[in-house]
């Protein structure tokens, strides 16, 4: 149930983004992006929050991955994983 609700959001509100592991190569994901979602107390202050689905990924999210969305790069600094197989990757602007 809770997999065709997130396939749900990702098809009304996802958009194609690029993966790129640290380990090299890239992928065309489709995925939820909010910016500039969470306060948190470390600089650079907010962060930005993308839904995927684990499936879509070539591999397993690492720390240290990059996103690119409209032609920004952010970085992967957190993981959240769920039993469903989405995740929510927590990012920061790369640079």
């Amino acid at each position: 149930m809770v997999s065709r609700v997130d396939e749900a959001c990702l098809r009304v509100f996802g958009r194609e983004v690029t993966y790129l592991p640290e380990a090299g190569g890239q992928a065309a994901i489709r995925a939820v992006f909010q910016p500039a979602r969470e306060a948190e107390d470390a600089s650079p202050g907010v962060y930005a929050v993308l839904f995927v689905r684990l499936a879509e990924l070539p591999a397993a999210p690492v720390r240290g991955d990059e996103v690119e969305i409209v032609g920004v790069r952010y970085k992967v600094f957190d993981i959240e994983a769920d039993s469903e197989g989405a995740a929510v990757l927590r990012l920061r602007k790369a640079g």
